[in-house]
């Protein structure tokens, strides 16, 4: 489990989102299947299909993707390396 920063204007329907499609509870998944479950990556792949489809994104674009596009903006708006890290779950600033 990690803090996980974001801009202030995405408070609502990130809360939204918590509140009426995760797992509740502190320990409860953020992301889960129609009936509560763990999702898993065998049906996963056709949900994120299914999503960049109607959000009318390119098929080149992986879920992976996204975790490659947090950083730069953070850096952008001003995030140190330590944050930088830390958003990213890396501990130190060796080789992984």
């Amino acid at each position: 489990m990690r803090s996980v920063s974001c801009p202030a204007e995405l408070l609502d329907a990130v809360t939204h989102i918590l509140e009426h499609f995760a797992a509740p509870g502190r320990d409860g998944h953020v992301f889960v299947g129609p009936q509560g479950g763990q999702l898993r990556q065998s049906n996963f792949r056709d949900d994120w299909v299914k999503a960049r489809k109607a959000a009318g994104v390119t098929d080149e674009l992986h879920f992976h993707d996204l975790r490659h596009t947090g950083n730069p903006l953070a850096s952008t708006a001003g995030a140190s390396t330590r944050e930088l890290m830390t958003r990213r779950g890396t501990a130190t600033l060796g080789p992984r």
